[in-house]
C-alpha cells in the first residue's frame, strides 16, 4: 500500500472515530475500537493524535467489570472547531456560529427589504468575517440555506446567482449551500439518527418539502424530489412569483395569498402590530373570522399532502413551520389530511420538535455533516 493510501486510510479512520463519538457520545477506546472494528493499538494511536490536534479530550476513568480495570473515557472537544451558518429568508439574513456538538455560540440578524442585493450580502459577510476573525483557525467552513431552488452548480436560481463563490471569496472557507427545507430535513436526520425515512413538509410563508430515504436526502434531477410546493394544483389563479406557473400549490396557500383573501376592511381595521411576525398577524386575523379563510387554505394543503404521501409511499410525515405551532391550526390541517386518506393515522404525522432551534442550526450542520462524513 502506498504512502498516500496509508495517509488516506488514517484520515478516514480519524473521521470514523469522530463520527462515532458524535453519534454515541463519550466512550472508551475499547468500545470505539469494537464498534469500528479497529485494533486497540490502532485506535490508541489515532485517538492520541486527535488529542494532540485538540479535537478530542480525555474525561476521566470509568470502572468496568473487574476491580481495578479502568477505561479512560474520551469525547469530542466541542469548542475546538466551529461552523458558520448563514440562513437567508425572504426578509432577513441570520448568522449562527455552532460548535462540534451543534450548540449555538454566537448569533446575529440583518433585515433587508424586497430582494437581497449583492452589496448588502458583502457587507454582512464583512461583519461575519470580523466576528469570527479570532477563531479563523478553528472554523471548518460555511453553510448557507436559501429559499428557492439551486441549479446543478449550486447557483441560486432566484437570488444572488453565484452566492456560494462570493461567500468563499469573502470568508475564505469552504462553503456548502442548500435549499432551506432540504437543510432542515438533513438537520432533523442528523440530530435524530433514528429518523431514517420521512417526508418533511414545512408551511409558512410558502410551502416546501423534502424527503429522506434510508438516511439520505433524495434530490432528483432538478433537486426538487419530494417537493409539492410547485405542483400544478388548479388551472386558474395567480402566477407564482417563484416558479412562474399559474395555479401551483404555492400560489394557492402562501401567506400573501391568505392576506389577499381576507376582506379589505378586515386588514385595514387591524393593522399589523409592532414586532408582530407575519404568521402571528395571520393567526390574529384568522381568529376574527373564526378561521374560515384559513380553513380553505389548509384544506388545499391537506389534500396536496395526502397526494404526496401516496406517491412517495411515506409512512412518516413531519410537519414544520411557526404557524403550525398553533394547536388549532395544526388540528385543522391534520383533519384535512385524514379526510383524503384511508391509510394515514395519527401516529404517521408529527410536528417537528424544536423547529425554530433546528432551523437556526441547519446551515451550520451542512458543514458538520461534511466534517463527520455523515
Amino acid at each position: 500500500m502506498t504512502g498516500m493510501n496509508m495517509e488516506n486510510l488514517k484520515n478516514n479512520n480519524k473521521i470514523a472515530i469522530l463520527s462515532y463519538l458524535n453519534k454515541n457520545g463519550e466512550s472508551s477506546r475499547k468500545k470505539i475500537a469494537e464498534g469500528l472494528k479497529l485494533t486497540t493499538a490502532t485506535l490508541t494511536i489515532l485517538t492520541n493524535e486527535l488529542i494532540e490536534e485538540g479535537v478530542i479530550i480525555e474525561l476521566g476513568a470509568l470502572t468496568e467489570g473487574k476491580v481495578g480495570r479502568k477505561q479512560i473515557l474520551i469525547d469530542i472537544d466541542k469548542n475546538s472547531k466551529f461552523a458558520i451558518g448563514i440562513e437567508i429568508s425572504r426578509n432577513n439574513v441570520y448568522y449562527n456560529l455552532i460548535n462540534l456538538k451543534a450548540d449555538i455560540v454566537e448569533s446575529k440578524v440583518w433585515k433587508y427589504d424586497n430582494k437581497l442585493q449583492e452589496n448588502q450580502l458583502k457587507e454582512i459577510l464583512d461583519d461575519i468575517y470580523k466576528s469570527t476573525k479570532t477563531r479563523k483557525d478553528m472554523i471548518l467552513g460555511v453553510g448557507i440555506s436559501i429559499y428557492g431552488g439551486l441549479d446543478e452548480e449550486d447557483n441560486w436560481k432566484i437570488g444572488i446567482f453565484d452566492i456560494k463563490k462570493i461567500t468563499e471569496k469573502k470568508l475564505k472557507f469552504p462553503t456548502y449551500i442548500q435549499n432551506n427545507i432540504r437543510a432542515l430535513a438533513l438537520t432533523e436526520q442528523y440530530l435524530n439518527r433514528d429518523e431514517k425515512d420521512f417526508w418533511l413538509v414545512k408551511y409558512g410563508p410558502g410551502v416546501g418539502a423534502a424527503i429522506i430515504m434510508n438516511g439520505k436526502l433524495v434530490e432528483g434531477n432538478k433537486r426538487l424530489a419530494g417537493d409539492i410546493g410547485h405542483i400544478p394544483f388548479e388551472k386558474n389563479g395567480e402566477v407564482c412569483h417563484i416558479c412562474g406557473q399559474i395555479g401551483c400549490l404555492e400560489s394557492k396557500v402562501n401567506f400573501e395569498k391568505i392576506l389577499k383573501d381576507f376582506e379589505q376592511s378586515l386588514v385595514l381595521n387591524n393593522p399589523i402590530l409592532p414586532n408582530e411576525k407575519d404568521y402571528e398577524y395571520i393567526l390574529r386575523l384568522s381568529k376574527i373570522q373564526n378561521n374560515k379563510e384559513l380553513e380553505k387554505i389548509l384544506e388545499k394543503l391537506g389534500k396536496a399532502i395526502t397526494i404526496g404521501a401516496s406517491i412517495l409511499d411515506s409512512n412518516k410525515i413531519i410537519l414544520a413551520g411557526d404557524i403550525l405551532k398553533d394547536e388549532k391550526v395544526f388540528n385543522i390541517l391534520e383533519k384535512h389530511i385524514f379526510e383524503n386518506s384511508i391509510f394515514l393515522r395519527k401516529e404517521n404525522i408529527t410536528f417537528m420538535e424544536d423547529y425554530v432551534e433546528k432551523r437556526k442550526k441547519a446551515p451550520g450542520i451542512l458543514v458538520l455533516k461534511n466534517f463527520y462524513n455523515c
